[in-house]
């Protein structure tokens, strides 16, 4: 994961709920790796979330050249149209560009498979920048996805090696997913939409349906997730060489229920009517492989009953996004869709 000398991890507290762990020249087997893991497994299992201090996988020069120059580039240097065309890449919902939507203050565009195929990053820049296809953007996205797929899956193998998960069976499960990298720009509300207060909702509570999400942020804050006892909504600052890595409902079926999807949700401030950057290396079973999504076998015992029946992805997806999915948006959509019944003691069950 990194080329640093071992030493021992350190782990602090984000705020008094959200870990916080440093994983800066750690790999499997070296001092405080042991260490990073039990941390890391802990928070995932509490709150589906976890704040990792990475600087060797998003550097200060990356950061400059993604925030500084490619976003800004794409979403203030096109016209709307040039963007739009990037929807011929979209299969299905929330897959192509994302903008100019009534009620949603955003604007976001996906690049599939980006750091395993950068030919899909140059066909998709070619026909944003029809003229040169903008060589610079296209490695800059590059360089993220390479960086950062490679963190994420080490720290998708901590939590299921932490949770017990055998070494054959996180292979395999590692080997089934798909990536894409996905830029967003949350735009600075008006007075009207801040209601008065400041702060307006950029994108609602929800939590994502696909495996896991990495967040990269930059400067004005706004990210918030839920803490699932009490329902509390926890601020995760735009803090330099960290990145929020988070679970979707893909993870709690694979995991059992054991790590909790993470219920979230965007508000940017009006002071100042700066929008908000945002980028995300999301990860998903893929397309044309397994389709069913299982529990992991080893995950289910007797203290940890079958929560959630094997489902379709696929169906899940296209259920998440229906008009039943979309009412159950804050409350438990995976569970309606494939929940177990649960044997409570005494004989009776419960969904």
């Amino acid at each position: 994961m990194g080329s640093g000398n071992g030493e021992a991890t350190t782990t602090t507290k984000l705020t008094e709920e959200i870990g916080k762990v440093d994983l800066r020249g750690l790999e499997p087997g070296t001092p405080g790796w042991a260490e990073a893991r039990a941390a890391v497994t802990s928070s995932m299992a509490a709150h589906g979330c976890v704040v990792l201090v990475a600087h060797d996988a998003l550097d200060e020069k990356l950061r400059r050249a993604l925030f500084g120059r490619a976003l800004p580039e794409l979403f203030f240097g096109l016209p709307f149209d040039a963007k739009k065309r990037s929807g011929a890449f979209s299969n299905g919902p929330h897959r192509g560009y994302v903008g100019q939507v009534p009620a949603v203050a955003l604007e976001t565009v996906p690049f599939p498979d980006a750091a395993d195929d950068p030919g899909t990053v140059r066909d998709l820049a070619g026909r944003l920048w029809p003229d040169d296809g903008n060589p610079d953007f296209c490695d800059t996205i590059v360089a993220f996805a390479k960086n950062v797929l490679e963190l994420e899956g080490a720290v998708e193998r901590m939590v299921l090696e932490g949770l017990g998960a055998r070494e054959e069976s996180v292979a395999k499960h590692l080997a089934s997913q798909s990536h894409a990298v996905r830029v967003t720009l949350y735009g600075a509300p008006g007075e009207d939409d801040a209601g008065g207060g400041g702060v307006a909702l950029a994108l609602h509570a929800h939590r994502d349906e696909h495996m896991t999400t990495v967040i990269a942020q930059h400067e004005v804050g706004g990210l918030e997730v839920q803490d699932i006892r009490d329902g509390r909504w926890l601020p995760v600052p735009p803090e330099p060489g960290t990145l929020v890595f988070m679970a979707g409902d893909q993870f709690t079926v694979v995991t059992n229920g054991r790590v909790p999807a993470c219920m979230h949700r965007v508000r940017t401030p009006a002071a100042g009517g700066r929008g908000r950057f945002s980028v995300q290396l999301c990860r998903r079973r893929r397309e044309g492989g397994e389709p069913v999504l299982r529990a992991m076998d080893e995950l289910v015992d007797e203290e940890h009953p079958l929560m959630y029946n094997p489902c379709n992805h696929e169906e899940y997806r296209a259920f998440r996004y229906s008009e039943e999915g979309q009412r159950l948006r804050e409350r438990d959509p995976l569970k309606a869709f494939c929940g177990a019944a649960v044997e409570k003691l005494g004989g009776s069950t419960e969904e």
